[in-house]
């Protein structure tokens, strides 16, 4: 009797601990600090780079920064930075839309000699679409600003004393010639991608960057201590191919120019690439005008084609129009069914021939049609997409399995005390002394 109850005991603790819902881990970000250099010199510019990434998606950010007001002042850090003295504040708030990073570049200047730290003050409010916090983890970066370059001593001769003895001037030095030097040792963007990787003798590279970029910051490494770099150009960066040169002038005033494209992302290309990053099979797509063509984009891009034979069409659909992303796109209906949830769109991709896609109006989808979906229809049938069984229905399936079992066994348990009940009591009977 007592193995029974253990058993029974045992079963209903793995039904209590089943039925509890476990509590899943809260959303996370990373707040990560990097610089363009370790150690500067004094009056020369650096960048540091705040970058927050999150696997859970996040939608605004608001943070501030503090550093060493005695040691860096602030120069610049785009639409979303602002503040200075020691403290600045970083609000990107009331995006609608959840992304993976957001990256904020903040350029300083050092204007005196020291160590100074560049890290949050107080704890970020990373924030997701329903306004909740996500738990933050963050670092620091340290610099070090070292001292200008001793000037050389002027040369000079003591005044010269009435009463001395005259002395022969010393000749005077050839001058040095200026450096000519107008090479690289190294040189990098803080972008998604340069092409091709930097080379002393290449002159044209190709950056790309995402939408959230407004302006490109770069780290030149000079040859020698006595050039200038300049970018120009770099203002307000649009989705796009933007052109800038990088100018690079010697002490002896030669120069040497890079020509730098810059190509920025739209909002629904920088998501297309994250969620690649992040394997994502199930990629959501948008619609663009461009040239006055209509486009999709998800991992591939399409252009939307007119039909011109109107046989590519299959028998009962007709021709209608659908929004998406507040554009209007050229799609086909089933005649029978105005309101059905999977269209018929004719697309042309990167190198294909146009051919009709099966678009998802509910989850935004698109695949090459295959025209089952016609045959269902005309043959009365329901067009029903593949049912997802997610692990909730798993675990409450088990649960119902584990709850038969136990009314199995109760059963069992109950029978065998009836039994053993009813032969005590025959078993009485026949002691008895009638």
């Amino acid at each position: 009797m007592k193995k029974i109850v253990f058993v029974m005991s045992f079963i209903f603790a793995c039904l209590g601990f089943l039925a509890v819902p476990s509590k899943s881990l809260a959303a996370s970000a990373v707040v990560e600090f990097s610089a363009s250099a370790a150690e500067v010199t004094k009056d020369d510019n650096v960048t540091v780079v705040c970058r927050i990434t999150s696997q859970d998606g996040f939608n605004d950010v608001k943070m501030k920064v503090s550093y060493d007001a005695d040691i860096l002042q602030f120069v610049e850090g785009g639409k979303k930075v602002s503040g200075g003295n020691g403290l600045l504040s970083i609000q990107s708030v009331g995006n609608e839309e959840t992304v993976n990073t957001r990256t904020y570049s903040l350029q300083f200047q050092a204007v005196a000699e020291g160590a100074v730290a560049i890290q949050a003050e107080g704890k970020p409010k990373i924030l997701d679409s329903e306004g909740k916090k996500l738990s933050i983890f963050s670092n620091r970066v340290v610099l070090s600003v070292t001292g200008e370059k001793a000037a050389a001593d002027e040369a000079g001769n003591p005044a010269a004393d009435p009463a001395a003895p005259a002395v022969s001037t010393a000749p005077t030095p050839t001058p040095t010639p200026l450096n000519t030097n107008t090479k690289l040792k190294g040189l990098s963007f803080h972008a998604v991608s340069m092409s091709p990787q930097f080379n002393t003798e290449v002159l044209e590279y190709t950056i790309k960057v995402d939408c959230n970029t407004d302006k490109l910051y770069y780290n030149a490494i000079p040859a020698n201590g006595k050039q200038r770099i300049r970018l120009k150009g770099n203002e307000e960066l649009m989705p796009g191919e933007n052109e800038m040169k990088l100018v690079v002038t010697a002490e002896s005033g030669d120069k040497r120019t890079f020509q730098i494209k810059v190509v920025k992302e739209t909002e629904s290309e920088t998501k297309v690439r994250e969620q690649e990053e992040k394997g994502t099979s199930n990629i959501t797509f948008s619609v663009y005008e461009k040239e006055g063509a209509i486009y999709i984009q998800n991992q591939y891009q399409f252009e939307v084609m007119d039909v011109k034979d109107e046989e590519v069409i299959p028998s009962g659909y007709v021709k209608t129009s659908v929004d998406i992303d507040g554009k209007s796109v050229p799609a086909y209906t089933m005649k029978n069914d105005l309101d059905n949830n999977y269209l018929l769109m004719y697309l042309k991709g990167a190198s294909d021939e146009p051919t009709l896609y099966q678009y998802d109006r509910q989850e935004k989808t698109l695949q090459r049609y295959t025209g089952t979906m016609t045959q269902k229809v005309n043959q009365g049938g329901n067009v029903a997409s593949d049912v997802e069984v997610k692990p909730e229905t798993w675990m409450f399936a088990l649960i119902i399995g584990l709850s038969i079992v136990v009314l199995v066994l109760l059963i069992v348990i109950l029978n065998m005390l009836l039994r053993r009940r009813l032969n005590r009591g025959k078993k009485e009977l026949n002691e008895m002394d009638f």
